[in-house]
């Protein structure tokens, strides 16, 4: 097949289509060592094809060339780049580029991309040029690390924003000591000068600024241009003590259609960059804060911002997850919900235990005698013993399938993030609850209690009808959805 292809591009048949079908080929790495074998060095057919009159035949040709993984390509890339003047092309010169060694025309490639950081394209050149800019970026910060700033106003006072969901704004409210707080739909607003002890708090999801505008327009242009002229950068500035240039992600919660809403995430981080001169530049990954635009019943958007370079106040400890891990501020809500029902000095055990973040958080909130954790996840034991020892808590880890699991004395009490369903069927799902049940009648004292967070809540309240030694106390909702519920239960 690359012979075929090979010798249909020497006699200029059908060339588009040729490279087209040779750049699918080329994926293969036999493929390619093959054509290379046959080009022997030479890649003048291929470097001719670079000045055919078809923008597309050249485009296909530079991705060829870039395929074939040859250092000695670059200047001849790079010099058809720069002459290129179909702008839909430019960029694929520059991926074209992303695997080879481009040192000999970075300084060239640095100075395009401070053009274009400046450059305001006309609304038809708007996409062309910012795909140019993001493929300019990748090769010039190919390597580097951005600078991070570190958040530094830990003394100034603040507006900020928890968010807790709809139902226990409360237990994360009570927690703040000082500070104007006021209980929002879905969090708490608090202005505090001690934002120190405001990070602290377990129980809220994620801590937000909110900018001196309260409703941005829903065009891209129009909402890059509101954001700019807002208290943004100031706010970065006053919180970083710096003021060149930060790298952000802008992201979009609306029901609009996906694809709606990652053109207008385009659009609008483009816009974003130029209206800040720069002082913004938008980074798909390694990025220090996310402008967050939440949209209205009116079309319009609340903008909200992100902050990524505090240090970690909350949960230290959690140096290890795993894949199933329940996230650390839903398992501290969980303890503080259901404190009441849990006794100090209680013997507990973790029948699921992960890597112990839900035997960590109830052993802040109500101290216990002794505590065990059991999982059959080796790895996760591994990962919940360094944990602990972190949090300065002492748990004993066993690795063993909890339905095998035996030992000498009852315990007072069983927490648990109780496994979901995976690759489970109904039947094999039914009876992990049945198990489940049965075996803690066994290690369970008289009135001790479960603790049982889990998204299957037909299944408890059907085992709970089928063992009547069990009573359910409480039963709360923890989303918005409810999917998942946390059940408070006692034997006897």
């Amino acid at each position: 097949m690359i012979r075929e292809q090979y010798e249909r591009l020497k006699t200029g048949q059908d060339l588009r289509k040729t490279l087209i079908e040779l750049k699918q080929e080329l994926k293969d790495e036999t493929s390619k060592q093959e054509l290379l074998a046959i080009l022997e060095g030479d890649y003048s057919l291929l470097a001719k094809m670079l000045e055919e009159s078809d923008p597309k035949v050249r485009k296909n040709a530079a991705l060829v060339l870039g395929q074939l993984g040859q250092d000695e390509n670059v200047l001849l890339l790079y010099q058809a780049y720069e002459k290129e003047q179909q702008l839909f092309v430019k960029s694929d010169y520059l991926k074209a580029l992303k695997g080879l060694d481009c040192s000999v025309c970075m300084g060239g490639l640095r100075k395009r991309l401070e053009q274009l950081e400046t450059y305001r394209p006309a609304v038809e050149e708007e996409k062309h040029i910012r795909e140019e800019l993001s493929a300019l970026r990748k090769l010039v910060d190919k390597g580097t690390v951005h600078r991070r700033h570190r958040f530094q106003g830990y003394d100034a006072a603040w507006e900020v924003i928890l968010t807790t969901g709809k139902q226990y704004q409360q237990i994360t409210a009570g927690q703040i000591k000082e500070g104007k707080v006021t209980i929002l739909k879905s969090g708490v607003r608090v202005y505090t000068s001690r934002l120190k002890s405001v990070l602290r708090i377990p129980t809220y999801r994620e801590l937000l600024f909110p900018l001196n505008i309260k409703k941005i327009p829903a065009g891209p242009r129009e909402a890059a241009a509101t954001l700019a002229q807002s208290d943004l950068l100031e706010m970065l500035q006053r919180a970083h003590g710096a003021d060149d240039a930060f790298y952000f992600r802008l992201s979009l919660h609306s029901p609009r259609a996906l694809d709606q809403r990652s053109a207008f995430v385009k659009k609008c981080s483009f816009a974003l960059e130029q209206e800040t001169g720069g002082r913004l530049k938008n980074s798909a990954s390694d990025y220090e804060l996310e402008i967050r635009l939440m949209e209205n019943r009116d079309g319009d958007f609340l903008p909200l911002v992100k902050l990524f370079t505090f240090g970690e106040e909350r949960f230290p400890y959690r140096k290890h997850t795993v894949a199933a891990s329940i996230k650390p501020e839903q398992a501290a809500l969980i303890a503080r919900l259901a404190k009441p029902y849990m006794a100090e000095q209680a013997q507990v055990l973790d029948p699921f235990c992960g890597v112990g973040t839900m035997l960590i958080e109830r052993d802040k909130v109500c101290p216990a005698k002794v505590m065990y954790g059991v999982d059959i996840f080796g790895e996760a034991i591994a990962k919940a013993k360094e944990n602990t020892e972190l949090a300065g808590k002492e748990v004993y880890y066993i690795n063993r399938d909890f339905f095998e699991f035996t030992h000498k004395y009852l315990f007072d009490e069983i927490i648990t993030d109780m496994p979901e369903r995976g690759k489970k069927g109904r039947a094999e799902l039914d009876e992990l609850y049945a198990s489940f049940f049965d075996k803690a009648a066994e290690l369970l004292e008289e009135q001790g209690q479960i603790i049982m967070y889990a998204n299957e809540k037909n299944l408890v309240k059907k085992q709970l009808r089928l063992h009547k030694e069990f009573t359910l106390l409480r039963e709360f909702s923890m989303d918005e959805k409810e999917n998942y519920f946390l059940f408070i239960i006692r034997k006897g």
